[in-house]
């Protein structure tokens, strides 16, 4: 092996230097940018050179080059914020955005969303988050743009009303019901207080009408027997066109109780499939009582049962409200984006995805934080974060680099030693050149006239 091999093997060696050298800048050069990814240089040897030593074959290394340098996804540390749409995935899978007007996706880590102009949730770089958007409550299964409609929530007439709630046993029975004798409830003769007292439990809860008014509705319980029940719903009748602070019965039916309590029957009759009934203003109304069974004897939401103790209500809801305006957002570990209205309520707005790869090593960087998938990627799999090997969402949080500075001086002072190193030995192959030349040149070039420092070569013809 000559020595002008030599200086070929130690030029790769302070090239492989100089290549760790600009990854590890690259590391510590965003070791604040938010989702970064850190990467390492991997090196390999070149093919050696055969050569006949004393002993037989041997070989000689040639010198190394670079075989790669790899992102490494590991995980890196999460640090709270104050934006309800900064997002850190906690575990595996990226975040998949799209360019308004370009085809294709791109994937990031870097969590950093707010809402533009036109409603869609966008990254600093201006793509678009991409998820399921939500309707009625109901989530899509198309992939596509998240959108919030940040325009005012539009009222809701409530047409459910679910009860959950204990009939205590210990009510005495009613030798004439309420609801077939006593009190006519027609908006214009028995009060709602008068009506309340009479029966075994009261409760009331308020529902809303097509314009979105609110009304309070009063439910009443009588027990007729050890295991059969009455109930009816009343509102003011002031509110329906007839006296003010007067019972106007909206529906009534029966309930059943098994020996344990349990519901086994369920009546509904609604006051409008006699006479059709409205709030003052509004459109004609009608509210479906869920108390855990429906008039078919199948489960339904709610749940009333009949034991000893003192009659109570655990939960009443329903399904109406009035407008309102949206004043918050929240995310879940499971990507969903729910927005709380000035009325009130808490609306399902949409889904953010997260997208998985069969390998993570084919991920292309584009910059801006962002990777484009490859072949060697394998398809990108989307879907809700929690599911499968995707990691969890973490709301009002920003996952760091996952450089590790400390490590990054290390490397740095170890590949700065290893440059000088092989700069020495080209220093030391060049001086050893030198030599030979000065002890060779005059046996081959006898011609020649030495100047002062060396042999200067002068051809004569």
């Amino acid at each position: 092996m000559s020595l002008f091999s030599t200086l070929s093997t130690a030029s790769s060696g302070l090239s492989m230097a100089g290549t760790k050298l600009a990854v590890i800048g690259d590391n510590i050069a965003n070791i604040n940018t938010i989702g970064f990814k850190g990467s390492r240089a991997q090196f390999a040897d070149l093919v050696a050179r055969d050569s006949m030593g004393l002993s037989g074959p041997t070989q000689i290394g040639t010198g190394g080059a670079t075989d790669t340098v790899n992102t490494l996804f590991g995980q890196g540390s999460i640090t709270e914020s104050s934006n309800a749409l900064d997002l850190a995935i906690s575990g595996n899978g990226f975040f998949q955005v799209s360019s308004p007007g370009e085809a294709g996706s791109l994937y990031t880590r870097d969590g950093q969303f707010y809402m533009d102009e036109d409603g869609f949730i966008t990254s600093a770089g201006g793509q678009r988050l991409q998820g399921f958007n939500a309707e009625s409550d109901q989530l899509s299964t198309i992939v596509s743009d998240i959108y919030v409609d940040r325009s005012a929530l539009q009222q809701q007439s409530s047409s459910l009303l679910n009860l959950t709630a204990t009939l205590s046993t210990e009510a005495d029975f009613s030798t004439t019901p309420i609801f077939s004798g006593g009190f006519t409830m027609d908006g214009n003769t028995d009060s709602i207080d008068d009506v309340a007292a009479a029966s075994d439990f009261a409760t009331s809860i308020t529902v809303y009408d097509t314009l979105g008014t609110p009304h309070s509705a009063t439910v009443c319980f009588e027990r007729q027997s050890a295991g059969d029940w009455g109930w009816y719903a009343v509102v003011d009748g002031g509110e329906v066109g007839e006296t003010d602070e007067m019972a106007f019965q909206i529906a009534s039916g029966g309930l059943s109780f098994d020996g344990d309590g349990e519901m086994t029957a369920f009546s509904q009759i609604n006051t409008s499939a006699i006479s059709p009934w409205n709030f003052t203003g509004a459109d004609d109304q009608d509210i479906d009582f869920q108390f855990g069974l429906d008039s078919t004897g199948s489960e339904a939401p709610g749940d009333l049962r009949a034991m000893s103790g003192p009659s109570a209500v655990s939960a009443v809801t329903q399904d109406g409200y009035g407008s309102g305006d949206l004043i918050q957002m929240t995310v879940d570990q499971n990507g969903n984006i729910r927005g709380t209205y000035t009325n009130g309520e808490d609306i399902l707005l949409g889904q953010v995805a997260l997208a998985e790869f069969p390998s993570y090593k084919g991920l292309k960087r584009v910059g801006r934080n962002l990777y484009q998938s490859t072949n060697n990627a394998g398809d990108p799999a989307v879907g809700t974060p929690g599911t499968g090997t995707r990691g969890n969402l973490i709301s009002f949080a920003l996952e760091q680099a996952n450089v590790d500075l400390e490590d990054q001086f290390v490397d740095m002072i170890q590949s700065q030693r290893t440059y000088q190193a092989n700069a020495r030995v080209i220093t030391t192959t060049d001086k050893t050149l030198q030599e030979l030349v000065q002890l060779l040149g005059p046996t081959l070039f006898p011609n020649s006239k030495a100047g002062p420092k060396g042999p200067a070569f002068v051809f004569l013809g």
